[in-house]
């Protein structure tokens, strides 16, 4: 059974003051993709900021980053987001901007829930892996066929476990199955199972969501059970992510943050059930995307990680492992750390702006959606926003939010800076 997301009152840990808001109104009006119609007035919705704390050296970086959100809002580049900062353990901001949608009045709040598309892959499968690993039962080395008979064959034997983390397996990127009437779960995962290798393994980086699925996939072998019930049980529960889990399709959910007026398949607002079609034919959970949470649990997630696998005074993950999953693995080949993505230090543009160090580590997702992490200043951003309504075709107004918030937050925590080394973040 696929985890049940419904709002429940929490504190936030270590004594952190909640300035509680109620919700507005639930209603939800579906406006034209074409014309998203008058723009609320955009709102902000602090839950912390803590522009006095002795963490915080430039303050008015906090303000600017209230602007800057605000100033995509208006350009109609998302109707809301929440944004979640922190430095260590401690929590700096978290704030939510703007509504549902651009004539909805439910306002962004931090407990508002997001689908995290490719989030999925570092929060729950990545992770799922690096305990895995350390339980000593999943080499990471080790080939894929080892777990899923399914990958031995010919082609597909010499597919490790690394080539899927890394996404050099050789698997193809997706495919819209929906476009070729392919959508029952089955048929589905026959067709990834069976998809023929574009380039050998190890040789060429290509981001795989197959590899992703397959990784999945792997996990539920070793452990006997649903991926969606095993990672709940093993990551979001013991971090406290009350908020977090996988949904079944076919159930919208207006307390849910939606996601696209799909008229090209699905022909309805999606709300409340995955926007990646390929999850939403395996069910709504999948090793690539699927995953449903707030920047309240993601907080939870980032300190854990930012204290170097420490959660509660307890050994969530231990640093070593941490290290290794977060570190770049092949240069030549892409900026891809062991499931991770890391900063680009080429001069090329990077959603985790300018500053955040050269060992940073994080990811993207296509709904609008990130996470950065710094482990040497423990700086970390979290920013969540549905970018993707009405209609995913309007990237160009939200290229580069990403890194400009990165930027603010870590101004915000470490100014003066010295003067980066790299181009201004586009992505």
């Amino acid at each position: 059974m696929n985890r049940t997301l419904r709002w429940t009152p929490r504190l936030l840990i270590l004594g952190l003051l909640v300035l509680g808001a109620c919700r507005s109104s639930r209603e939800i009006a579906l406006e034209s993709p074409l014309k998203p119609g008058p723009v609320n007035i955009p709102s902000i919705q602090p839950l912390i900021s803590t522009l006095d704390s002795p963490t915080v050296v430039y303050p008015s970086a906090l303000e600017r980053m209230d602007s800057l959100i605000i100033e995509y809002i208006n350009s109609q580049a998302f109707p809301g987001a929440v944004l979640s900062v922190g430095k260590g353990i401690e929590i700096i901001k978290m704030t939510g901007y703007g509504a549902y949608t651009y004539r909805s009045r439910q306002r962004m709040l931090p407990e508002s829930v997001f689908d995290l598309a490719s989030l999925t892959k570092v929060v729950a499968t990545t992770t799922a892996s690096m305990l895995l690993y350390e339980r000593g039962q999943l080499d990471i080395d080790a080939p894929v066929s080892r777990y899923l008979d399914t990958f031995n064959t010919p082609e597909r034997q010499s597919i490790t476990i690394r080539h899927l983390l890394t996404h050099t397996s050789g698997l193809p990127a997706w495919r819209p199955f929906y476009q070729d009437g392919i959508t029952a779960r089955d048929a589905v995962l026959g067709e990834i199972l069976s998809a023929e290798l574009l380039t050998e393994p190890g040789e060429e980086y290509r981001y795989s969501d197959f590899g992703m699925i397959s990784l999945a996939l792997v996990i539920e072998e070793i452990m006997g059970e649903p991926f969606d019930q095993w990672c709940t049980r093993n990551i979001f529960d013991p971090l406290g992510m009350r908020l977090t889990g996988f949904r079944s399709t076919g159930k919208p959910d207006p307390d849910i943050v939606p996601t696209e007026l799909d008229d090209y398949f699905r022909n309805r607002l999606i709300q409340g059930e995955v926007h990646d079609e390929t999850a939403w034919s395996l069910g709504g959970v999948a090793g690539h995307a699927g995953l449903f949470s707030t920047a309240l649990d993601l907080s939870q997630f980032a300190r854990m990680m930012a204290q170097r696998g420490s959660h509660d005074g307890k050994v969530f993950l231990q640093a070593s492992t941490i290290d290794q999953f977060t570190a770049v693995v092949d240069t030549s080949l892409s900026t891809r750390a062991l499931g991770w993505d890391t900063r680009n230090l080429n001069g090329e543009p990077s959603s985790a702006g300018l500053y955040f160090g050269p060992r940073s580590y994080g990811h993207t997702g296509f709904t609008g959606t990130s996470m950065w992490i710094d482990p040497d200043s423990e700086a970390w951003v979290i920013l969540l926003t549905n970018r993707v309504y009405p209609t995913r075709d309007e990237y160009e107004r939200f290229r580069g939010i990403r890194g400009l918030i990165a930027d603010a937050a870590y101004e915000a925590l470490f100014w003066p800076i010295p003067s980066p080394k790299v181009e201004q973040s586009s992505q």
